[in-house]
This record gives C-alpha cells, structure tokens and sequence, in this order.
C-alpha cells in the first residue's frame, strides 16, 4: 500500500466494519449512533459507538528509513455508551457493546478492506491495547453521567516507500507525455 491511499484507507476499512454490523440482522443491531468523527457537537443518541482515531506512529521494531517499507501502528478507540437507570447495569451493557464491536471488526475487516478495491491487505494485524470498562459520559436529558466503556485496537499496516514513488514518477511521466 503506498502512502496516497494508505492513510486515508484504514479508518475507511474500520468505520464500515462497525456500519456493516448496524442492521437489524447485524451484530450492532441494537446501535441508535455511531459517531466517527473525533468531535461531536450534536449530542447523542445511545446506544452510541464513538470511533476515534488517535496518531498514527511507526511500530514498535519497525525499519523507520524512508527507503523500505515501514509498518504504522493506527490506534482506534471505540467508546461505547448505553444507558440504564442503573449504572451497573449501564456499565454491563457498554461492556457487553464494547465486546460487540471488537467482533464486527474481526469478523469483516478482511473481506471489507478487500470489497473497497484496495486489492491487497492494507490492515496486516488487529492487536488488543485497553479495555477501560469504566469511564463516563454526560448526555443531555440524561442523569448528569452515564457509564462508558472504552476499548483500544492498535492496527497495523504497511506502507511501501518505494511504491509511492515508483507511482508517482510513472503518474508524472503520463502527465507529461513521456
């Protein structure tokens, strides 16, 4: 994958992996929101899924020199808010939602990266980083905070250096006519 579509093609391939699974037959049947831009103004509707994507960095081993191909480490972070009267139960069921998502992910990612077009794997490895099962959330016209449920997946995929700029010389060539 090279640097062009690379970067633009990992958040594509994990937001459709959560709104494949939101139909009445899919895992997140049960999903009112799913927000997957880092801010939101608009309040929120839950059951809620909120995808954020935190910095890109190159991963732990990997060859940093621009001259190979160098392996980036994409964290996503999947905040899950359900409410119920009850915290406790509020918080089993972010639990249980959180649970959910990891499984729509492992469940579609390779088929969707590859229904997209990218035609290769773009997303080499889904490691597990947090599960942070008790955090919190306010919503308007709800008790003041209601649980939410955290849950952090490193991505791993590849850019290839050499593609980029292979790509790039030979775009330039027929643009110029040579």
């Amino acid at each position: 994958m090279n640097i062009l579509t690379g970067l633009e093609a990992v958040p594509e391939i994990m937001d459709e992996c959560i709104l494949t699974e939101n139909n009445p037959d899919g895992i997140l049947h049960d999903v009112e929101q799913i927000i997957t831009t880092n801010n939101n103004e608009n309040g929120v509707n839950e059951p809620c899924i909120w995808i954020n994507q935190h910095p890109t960095i190159v991963a732990p081993n990997s060859k940093t020199t621009l001259s190979n191909d160098i392996t980036l480490l994409t964290p996503f972070e999947f905040v899950c808010i359900v409410y119920d009267p009850d915290d406790e139960i509020s918080q089993r069921k972010g639990q249980n939602l959180a649970s959910r998502v990891v499984l729509a992910i492992l469940k579609n990612y390779l088929r969707i990266q590859k229904e997209l077009g990218y035609g290769e794997r773009v997303i080499h490895d889904l490691q597990f980083y947090m599960f942070y099962p008790a955090g919190d959330v306010q919503i308007l016209g709800k008790s003041e905070k209601i649980p939410a449920t955290s849950i952090t997946l490193n991505v791993l995929h590849r850019i290839d250096w050499l593609n980029c700029c292979k790509r790039m010389i030979k775009e330039e060539n027929e643009n110029n006519g040579d």
